[in-house]
């Protein structure tokens, strides 16, 4: 019997009979292995099998749909942040498709954590869940290339991954957030600071980001660069960002502008605590249409996603996928929807 530690170490892509050759058992049992087919395979087999395909790196590539017929009929749902009523949602769209069709999910979060993603794919791959949606981290690209080379449809929600060819889903950022911008320069606001969480890694954020920026530089604005980051779950970055705002706008008509609805909560809070008033002292507004949003003083202005249209997009382009679709990978950007109300009242005749 061969040692994995033995089996050769070929630049050349390894082959079933590589595999075969390092766990020490035929290709026969190996096209069994890859087909699902484990009734006939002990468990001390099977964990050769998986060592020896680890350490070659195999990849079966296009023979895996023919090889993997049988099925989980389960999805893995990865999310950046469940505690987000966005991600909620979106898992609400993806579960109504789900259900209706006969999969289940297997829900996730990583608290947009990169290690957390990666156990937690690595478990969902082990558990060998037909098809993958996440929200991603921006990191982990070796693990996921690998599951769409071994055709397990990935589809990503809201962030994209450069380099990487994956079918994505989320809301027209840069189209929703330019939109924004212009309503908040007719408003006649002197200063506007935009809050986010860091924008390295996040396409979604930094695509608000980069609409905000271009066109308050067409209109040669001052706050074209007003980026204020942090950490969410560390309040004092928070509030100290939030702090230099109000010191750099002193005297000046200003509004808080939030990326995501955790975040506009959290800026909310802070201006209470500071005994500032909304609007008559900052006026506010954020993407993310929450519960609470039109209930906060006279209602909060925001951009409001089509979270539930995005889950259940998701889940139809894995289903196809699964289905046999191999056509060119889509990015599918819905509109977003500005939704105004008191928080951001007209500043001109305070001008």
């Amino acid at each position: 019997m061969s040692s994995i530690n033995e089996s050769p170490k070929s630049p050349q892509k390894a082959t079933i009979a590589d595999v075969a050759k390092a766990a020490g058992v035929s290709k026969t049992t190996i096209s069994r292995y890859l087909s699902g087919d484990y009734k006939s395979i002990s468990a001390g087999t099977l964990k050769r099998i998986e060592e020896a395909i680890a350490e070659l790196r195999y990849r079966p590539n296009r023979m895996a749909r023919g090889l993997r017929q049988a099925r989980s009929y389960s999805i893995g749902m990865i999310f950046a942040d469940i505690s987000n009523p966005y991600s909620t949602s979106v898992l609400r769209g993806a579960e109504d498709v789900c259900t209706r069709n006969g999969y289940s999910i297997i829900v996730c979060n990583t608290d947009n954590d990169p290690v957390k993603e990666k156990n937690y794919i690595a478990m969902m791959h082990a558990h060998r869940i037909d098809g993958l949606i996440i929200h991603p981290t921006g990191h982990n690209k070796d693990i996921l290339s690998e599951m769409a080379d071994e055709q397990i449809p990935v589809v990503l929600i809201d962030r994209e991954i450069p380099g990487l060819a994956f079918d994505m889903v989320g809301t027209d950022n840069y189209g929703a957030m330019s939109e924004a911008t212009r309503f908040f320069l007719d408003q006649g606001y002197q200063r506007i600071g935009f809050f986010s969480q860091p924008i390295k890694h996040v396409s979604s954020r930094t695509e608000r980001f980069l609409a905000f920026s271009d066109v308050l530089r067409n209109a040669d604005h001052p706050s074209a660069k007003d980026l204020y980051e942090f950490e969410i779950r560390k309040s004092e970055q928070l509030e100290a960002q939030l702090d230099r705002f109000i010191a750099e706008t002193d005297g000046q008509s200003r509004m808080l502008f939030a990326v995501n609805g955790i975040t506009q909560l959290k800026l909310i809070n802070a201006l209470q605590k500071r005994g500032l008033s909304i609007p008559e002292d900052m006026g506010i507004a954020g993407f993310d249409d929450s519960d609470w949003a039109p209930v906060v003083g006279s209602g909060i202005t925001t951009v409001e996603q089509p979270t539930y249209e995005i889950g259940q997009k998701a889940m139809e382009k894995v289903l196809q996928r699964l289905g046999g679709d191999d056509g060119e990978k889509e990015r599918i950007a819905l509109p977003g929807k500005l939704i105004v109300r008191g928080s951001t009242p007209s500043q001109l005749k305070k001008i």
